[in-house]
């Protein structure tokens, strides 16, 4: 019972704290901490995760939580699975779009303790504005979408029929519109793939991280771009990217083959 109530006031205290500053860490520590991770919401089939990756000096925290927290107070646990990494279990969490949720990490006995204040906006859809017909014969695809914030930034990725297809990410330049070329439909050496291809626009706060633990297990199942994402935690005793995004509502076009 005792450490349930430390628990609630230290996630208390976190909340509380971060409202007056995005970033936390306690004074006396003396490693080197690592922070990665993500929180993502899918509207297409209403699924939310959080996940984190924390190291010490390059090694694994002994005796570390960690939660998000939610503006009443409401809390989620990230369950360690392995090697530095934390994941909320499946069906455990569900975020609501337009809303802003606190990371938090500490070690049970210990003066390490972490908190981000972390902003998830609100759905929207991407939409095929050519072709009209949505069936792919040859050149670009053109996309629109109703930027949901001015805050965000975005980029577009593609779920294609096969892995035969190259993966397609690219950031969006504008932030409601984009031209996806005739690269995206081909394989690496440039023949057609024919068949239904997803198409979805990304928003992301801040910066965007993922890494083969979640990809493995499909809770990210789109390409994202390689390069170009900013660690946003810049710390005397803390470095990383820890990031939020959101993704659109899909449209798709069908690629026929050629004649």
């Amino acid at each position: 019972m005792l450490r349930n109530v430390s628990i609630s006031i230290f996630l208390l205290l976190a909340f509380l704290l971060a409202g007056c500053s995005d970033e936390l860490i306690d004074g006396q520590v003396e490693s080197d901490f690592t922070i990665n991770g993500l929180l993502f919401h899918n509207p297409n089939d209403n699924t939310s995760f959080a996940y984190a990756f924390i190291l010490e000096d390059g090694e694994t925290i002994p005796g570390l939580t960690s939660y998000l927290v939610t503006s009443n107070e409401d809390s989620t646990q990230l369950i360690p699975i392995g090697g530095g990494a934390y994941l909320t279990n499946e069906g455990a969490l569900s975020l609501a779009p337009d809303s802003s949720y606190i990371f938090w990490a500490g070690e049970d006995f210990g003066d390490f303790f972490f908190s981000k204040t972390m902003d998830i906006t609100d759905t929207f859809s991407v939409e095929v504005t050519f072709p009209a017909t949505r069936i792919y014969s040859g050149g670009n695809v053109s996309i629109q979408w109703d930027p949901p914030s001015a805050e965000f930034d975005y980029f577009v990725t593609i779920d294609p029929p096969s892995d035969a297809a190259s993966p397609f990410a690219e950031f969006a330049s504008s932030t409601n519109e984009f031209v996806i070329g005739a690269e995206a439909f081909t394989t690496s050496t440039g023949q057609r793939v024919t068949g239904i291809y997803y198409i979805y626009v990304v928003a992301y706060s801040e910066t965007f991280y993922s890494d083969a633990l979640i990809e493995d297990d499909d809770h990210i199942f789109f390409p994202y771009p390689d390069t170009g994402f900013v660690n946003n935690i810049d710390l005397v005793d803390i470095k990383g990217r820890l990031g939020s995004a959101i993704i659109s509502f899909y449209d798709s076009v069908t690629v026929i083959a050629q004649p």
